[in-house]
């Protein structure tokens, strides 16, 4: 369950999300350098790319859940649980065969801007299966993506093929597909008419990925408008905290721990910059490709999860 928001102001974009999962998986802060090689494609072969990159990983690993690369391009992933998302075999005609776990990483690694993604769709496919027919693993994904000059893009599976979807409510969550959130929000309310909502009394309580998506765009559509970046970076850590699930609210049956939002991560497209909040720790982290010394190759950085009280005498 994650929630992703795409807030503008003058002269750039932020893309923010919160990460929310139930299993004790630890994650970090994580870059990775141009050319560096982070997964083989379905025939074993090396894929690296021409861009640096950075964001946040699970367990250290190379597979990035959310990050930017050194031309501010910047995306997320988020569950996208439907049935037969992707093929059991590889496509030879294809030009890059891959795991979903992988294809977020080959964006930002190989992509300047949403229009160079959109136009490599054709050449992409991805599988269950690697060319052995050994299964691999393939979570099911759907993916945001915004570039430096504003454009942004749902990449979502069809039928096994990755569809550039235009998403002009600069919301994600989970599954369903975009179309169906867009039925739910327009029946809900007048998209025209926002001011004539009574959202303190009407606007979905609950933390499922619809009610999720019809808040997130009511917020970032009505929140008061960012005067620049940081002002930006604000009002998406505001929103995205009134859209945070709480440890213990929500328990799946059979698993003895929770799903709640571990951490909050706001990029900016323009420095291009890595911000990002833990579940316990209040305090903001950033990065930026400046700060890296590219030479050291890989970096890992490990955010503190305690909280941390600052005495005001």
């Amino acid at each position: 369950m994650c929630t992703s928001i795409l807030l503008r102001y003058k002269g750039g974009e932020v893309l923010g999300r919160n990460m929310d999962y139930e299993y004790p998986l630890h994650y970090n802060v994580l870059y990775l350098p141009a050319g560096y090689e982070y997964a083989e494609d379905l025939y074993g072969n090396p894929l690296s790319g021409k861009y640096a990159m950075m964001g946040l990983c699970f367990e250290n690993r190379d597979p990035l859940k959310d990050g930017v690369n050194e031309h501010g391009f910047m995306g997320c992933t988020n569950s996208f649980a439907l049935f037969r998302n992707y093929r059991d075999e590889v496509d030879p005609e294809k030009k890059v065969n891959l795991s979903s776990l992988y294809y977020f990483n080959y964006a930002l690694a190989n992509y300047r801007d949403v229009d160079e993604l959109v136009a490599d769709l054709p050449n992409i496919h991805i599988s269950k299966k690697n060319a052995k027919g050994e299964d691999v693993i393939c979570p099911d994904f759907h993916y945001y993506f915004v570039d430096k000059k504003g454009k942004s893009i749902v990449i979502e599976p069809n039928k096994g093929v990755l569809e550039a979807i235009e998403n002009p409510y600069d919301v994600m969550t989970n599954s369903p597909g975009l179309a169906s959130h867009e039925r739910r929000l327009k029946k809900l309310m007048d998209l025209e008419k926002l001011e004539d909502y009574n959202a303190a009394k009407n606007l979905p309580g609950g933390y499922d990925p619809i009610s999720r998506f019809i808040k997130a765009f009511y917020l970032t559509r009505t929140h008061v408008e960012a005067k620049g970046r940081e002002s930006a970076m604000e009002n998406a850590y505001s929103i995205l905290e009134a859209l945070k699930m709480p440890r213990g609210f929500v328990k799946l049956k059979g698993n003895p721990d929770h799903s709640y939002t571990r951490y909050i991560c706001v990029y900016e497209n323009q420095v291009p910059l890595l911000t990002v909040r833990t579940s316990k720790n209040t305090r903001i982290f950033s990065l930026s490709f400046d700060a890296i010394d590219s030479t050291l190759g890989r970096q890992s950085f490990f955010l503190p999860e305690r909280l941390e009280l600052e005495p005001i005498l």
